[in-house]
């Protein structure tokens, strides 16, 4: 469902065109003076804005001119309103930054339609600059890792060598022991941040997701800035959760994503809080789920904008990319899941992962299998 602004100061006109987006699936948005237009647009981020050329307050090119020189909205597509034959009003327009225009009396079918090729277009481009974004991610990404891969290879095979020549009661042991098993956890996360990248299919495998979910809130704590508000994490997992089938490292990133939306929601409001994250087994739908909520005591998210955090390069923050989300809702879509938010009544937002549980042969869940 697209949003759409309406600027008019003609009550009939703006019925006219709230009756033919609403009947086309748009939800409709308006105001009736250009004044009013750049902060209706700050608020409800519609996808396109239908602006008149003849505003009481300010003609419609100057709203125009303002809403291309605001970050927050200046990819917005705009078609302008004007009176047949007046090709002045179209150039003016144009030169002003709208993208289309669309006299007052065309018929409801043209109007529509350019509406329509206006929203496609953007979405189109939007989903090609992402794409081309993460292809350089990937590449500095995986520079880094191999990067990495060398000295950490050169340390793991050391320690091995030298565990091999020690006798099995050797004090020494104490010191490679740790060394062994922490290079092969860098090891395994080193390959949980390629997969975040890597282009094709997800490598689906039975995944546990308890410790999964733990190493992605010890690798946030241990990246977080400790001179930050103090932020808390809970994790409260049940003593059995099925296993899912998915990709351990693009599970991994849409939970770091997560925790990261959290953390900064949390900082923008000035105090400390708490991320909770809950893992249990539900049955939805007539189908069994493994649910993880990420839920945080920050602000919540606007109600007008809850429909919209998914979309690509959709962002209510100064810094953010708009991506996060979008690509997180997409990796678990590939994977048979889904992404919801809510906010919570008390205050703060909640994440839902929904993940479908694995179908265990009946021999392993009864955990009588061959010997």
């Amino acid at each position: 469902m697209s949003a759409v602004l309406i600027v008019d100061d003609s009550p009939a006109d703006r019925a006219l065109f709230r009756t033919l987006l609403s009947r086309a699936g748009h939800t409709v948005h308006e105001v009736a003076r250009g004044g009013d237009a750049l902060a209706k647009a700050r608020e409800v981020r519609p996808h396109a804005i239908v602006l008149d050329v003849n505003l009481p307050d300010m003609d419609g090119h100057s709203v125009c001119r303002a809403i291309r020189a605001d970050p927050e909205v200046a990819g917005v597509p705009v078609l302008m309103l004007t009176v047949r034959d007046n090709d002045n009003d179209v150039l003016t327009g144009l030169n002003a930054g709208a993208d289309d225009y669309v006299t007052k009396d065309s018929p409801g079918e043209i109007f529509l339609a350019r509406i329509s090729r206006l929203i496609q277009y953007r979405q189109m481009a939007t989903v090609a600059a992402l794409n081309e974004h993460l292809v350089q991610v990937g590449r500095l990404l995986a520079g880094i890792v191999h990067e990495i891969r060398g000295p950490l290879s050169v340390i793991r095979g050391s320690a091995e060598l030298m565990k091999y020549q020690l006798k099995p009661d050797d004090p020494h042991l104490q010191w490679l022991d740790p060394i062994l098993r922490n290079a092969q956890v860098l090891q395994i996360r080193l390959e949980h941040l390629m997969a975040t990248v890597r282009s094709g299919a997800p490598m689906v495998v039975l995944v546990d997701l308890p410790p999964l979910v733990r190493e992605s809130t010890d690798l946030f704590l241990k990246g977080s800035d400790p001179r930050e508000c103090p932020i808390g994490i809970e994790t409260i997992v049940p003593d059995r959760v099925p296993p899912v089938r998915a990709d351990a490292g693009r599970l991994l990133q849409v939970f770091l994503n997560l925790l990261g939306n959290a953390h900064e929601a949390i900082l923008a409001s000035g105090h400390g809080g708490q991320i909770t994250v809950r893992v249990e087994p539900v049955r939805d739908q007539e189908a069994d789920w493994v649910r993880i909520e990420v839920r945080d005591n920050g602000p919540g998210i606007p109600e007008a904008l809850l429909e919209r955090i998914f979309e690509p390069f959709f962002t209510t923050k100064e810094s953010g990319s708009g991506y996060g989300l979008y690509l997180a809702s997409e990796i678990l879509k590939e994977q048979g899941g889904r992404l919801s938010a809510s906010n919570i009544p008390g205050g703060g937002a909640c994440f839902t992962i929904w993940l479908p549980q694995a179908v265990m042969p009946a021999a392993i869940r009864s955990g009588q299998g061959d010997s």
